[in-house]
């Protein structure tokens, strides 16, 4: 039975390995002129002090290919439809936020992978969420919360060159991460990357590996898994900011009991070069004060060819 067992196990490997030895990635390279719809939904839900909070949020965009270039690709990308779904006050913000650039032409160039690399119309997008910033605030005037609403939705909306990519085309960087990857079956690529946390933009610091999970030599079709763990220190250092302490006890006491654990994983399918399905499970727990939560969110992302 032995022998058996491990003649079986050396019969798949020689499979597992010939397979990998026949599979080419196939290139990102969406033909000019293509347009393609980005659909997205965001669920999720929180338990705090034994409440049970639960917010939704789905788009849906069009991302149209004009020409490939040296640098990779000249896109332009539509929100044309921002809904989001929760309580009262937390949609005062995110609804207003989420729709201040729908249907504003964003033109950008991006890498060969599909990463976002510029906003090339950066000033129309500037000006459209800062008339977007005031309509929100502007029926507060006078009042302590429309300096709070101010700072907290231009964190959301207004970003430098620098930035600009990644926050305004964030479902395209989400893509890119499966497409022109280079891996083979079997190989696993670890990271360490920084992530910008959406209080302040300060980055945090997250390991991530990728791997094909599955791949079709024949058709192409992959699917690849990504996870993320963040740094347990960076961690309590975004929790210090985002759960700030009662009363006047001592801040560092408070801290040094804290906990706070992220995790994210993402699966990936992508078929002729580009990610058509992403889903992305990000978990989060911690204790603050005696007191516990959860949060967690989970998230799919489909891209179809606009008939």
């Amino acid at each position: 039975m032995r022998i058996l067992a491990l003649a079986l196990a050396a019969t798949l490997a020689c499979i597992a390995a010939v397979h990998a030895a026949d599979w080419i990635e196939r290139p990102y390279d969406p033909p000019a002129g293509s347009h393609w719809i980005i659909q997205s939904e965001d669920v999720t839900e929180a338990d705090a002090n034994g409440q049970h909070v639960q917010s939704s949020l789905t788009t849906t965009a069009e991302l149209i290919f004009e020409q490939k270039t040296a640098e990779g690709f000249r896109v332009t990308y539509i929100m044309r439809n921002a809904a989001y779904g929760g309580d009262a006050r937390t949609a005062a913000l995110i609804s207003p936020a989420s729709k201040a650039l729908e249907n504003l032409a964003i033109h950008a160039t991006i890498a060969p992978n599909g990463m976002p690399l510029r906003v090339e119309n950066l000033d129309e997008v500037l000006t459209a969420a800062r008339i977007a910033i005031d309509g929100m605030t502007t029926p507060l005037a006078g009042k302590p919360e429309a300096a709070i609403l101010r700072r907290m939705a231009t964190g959301m909306l207004i970003a430098d060159e620098k930035r600009a990519p990644r926050l305004y085309l964030v479902s395209l960087a989400a893509l890119a991460l499966g497409q022109n990857t280079g891996l083979r079956p079997g190989e696993t690529r670890s990271s360490v990357e920084e992530v910008a946390n959406p209080l302040n933009g300060v980055p945090i610091k997250a390991s991530t590996t990728l791997r094909i999970d599955s791949a079709d030599p024949a058709t192409g079709m992959v699917r690849l898994i990504r996870t993320r763990a963040f740094d347990a220190d960076e961690a309590k250092a975004f929790l210090r900011k985002l759960v700030p302490p009662a009363g006047d006890q001592n801040l560092d006491n408070v801290m040094t009991q804290a906990t706070m654990v992220l995790d994210s994983r993402t699966e990936m399918d992508v078929e002729g070069g580009m990610t058509r399905v992403v889903r992305q499970e990000d978990t989060a727990t911690g204790t603050m004060l005696s007191r516990s939560f959860v949060r967690h969110s989970h998230k799919v992302m489909t891209v179809t060819r606009a008939s």
